[in-house]
């Protein structure tokens, strides 16, 4: 069989949910999967390439063009041209493709015959449109999802409460959508070298007490209510805690969600993937009172290297964590605050991190890649 993965989400140069979500499935279906022929597909006008590894491989062909991005997406929407399969097809003489897979919602054309399938990691874009930028509300109205999703053949929802909210929001027939969750590495946090550690507290200036955040620093990850529960738990904290904020934002998709740094909160800014289990480990607890989320990959990292979490009791975080995390009322500064208090404790920690020990056995990328390809090959 032959499959086009579409690797547009690989453009942007640093990795965030997608996009570790893209290169972790191709890694693992390559390693599962020797008798299916990849095509790995990419369009930018400038000279930027997907963030691919190096694939010595017959299994593997990379097909990169060259149209202007806003132009060819438009085209796509509006006059169902050009066909990704026929763009394929020219670059590997004799190559039929059998299916498209899309590891994101975008614009797509196909000729008749060839079997598509796209994730749907939210729906944020439409309870919350106000958390993000003009430009992407422009974009997600252009894209007229509803319309799209019902033109694939089969979506994948990388959790049960996404596929419930595709049925409910857009009326979508749930035989054609399946539940396949997201992944952690078997060796995520595994190695944790002394030295190591000492170099990143060092280059962070972090301290002996702290709690993480780690996403995209974006409204809908409810920062401007952590840091006030935060400054609150403060008045009372003799332990020198800080409040450490890891990532960034990214104005041109989100509304602005801007956070100030001050004596107690520290903001690294984008780390590279090899520091993020240090940071987790060194936590005392991890802070993930989002909004809203389609899955929360970060709680999987954290529950891997046993770091307590602190997270909402909305949408898809009860799933993902079920009895392994303290939950709180997103909107309810003194819930945060509370469970800042609770999570230190001894007796909590150790309950919770027995729990997270067992939890984070459902989840691996090698399932998630199994499931995805058994899946393929069933369409």
């Amino acid at each position: 069989m032959n499959i086009i993965i579409d690797v547009r989400p690989l453009l942007g140069g640093r990795l965030s949910g997608v996009e570790i979500y893209t290169l972790k499935l191709i890694e693992h279906l390559l390693k599962i999967d020797k008798k299916n022929r990849y095509i790995f597909f990419s369009n930018a006008a400038k000279k930027d390439k997907p963030n691919l590894p190096h694939y010595e491989s017959d299994q593997v062909n990379i097909v990169h063009t060259t149209i202007p991005n806003k132009i060819m997406n438009i085209s796509l929407k509006l006059f169902k041209w050009p066909k990704i399969d026929q763009i394929a097809a020219k670059h590997l003489p004799n190559f039929k493709t059998d299916l498209i897979f899309q590891p994101d919602l975008r614009p797509l054309s196909v000729l008749p015959g060839t079997k598509k399938i796209c994730v749907v990691h939210d729906l944020s874009f439409h309870h919350f449109p106000q958390y993000f930028s003009l430009k992407t509300r422009i974009w997600h109205k252009f894209l007229n999802v509803k319309k799209t999703l019902r033109d694939y053949n089969h979506i994948i929802a990388v959790s049960e409460y996404t596929k419930e909210d595709l049925i409910s929001t857009y009326e979508l027939d749930p035989g054609k959508i399946t539940v396949i969750r997201e992944g952690v590495e078997e060796d995520f946090c595994s190695t944790i070298l002394p030295v190591k550690t000492e170099k990143i507290r060092s280059r962070y200036h972090l301290p002996e007490n702290y709690f993480l955040f780690l996403a995209t620093h974006e409204p809908r990850k409810n920062l401007s209510r952590l840091i006030k529960a935060f400054k609150s738990f403060k008045k009372n904290d003799k332990l020198g805690f800080k409040l450490v904020l890891v990532g960034r934002s990214n104005e041109k998709i989100f509304a602005k969600a801007r956070v100030k740094p001050d004596d107690d909160i520290l903001i690294t800014g984008f780390i590279p993937e090899e520091e993020k289990p240090y940071l987790f480990r060194m936590a005392k607890a991890f802070l993930y009172p989002s909004i809203f989320e389609g899955f929360g990959l970060p709680l999987l990292e954290a529950m891997k290297c046993g770091t307590p979490i602190i997270t909402s009791n909305t949408s898809s975080m009860p799933e993902i964590c079920a009895d392994a995390a303290l939950y709180v009322n997103p909107l309810s500064v003194a819930d945060l605050k509370f469970a800042m208090h609770k999570i230190i404790e001894p007796d909590q920690r150790l309950k919770l991190t027995s729990k997270m020990r067992e939890r984070i056995k459902s989840f691996s990328w090698n399932k998630c890649a199994n499931e995805t390809l058994t899946l393929i090959e069933s369409i």
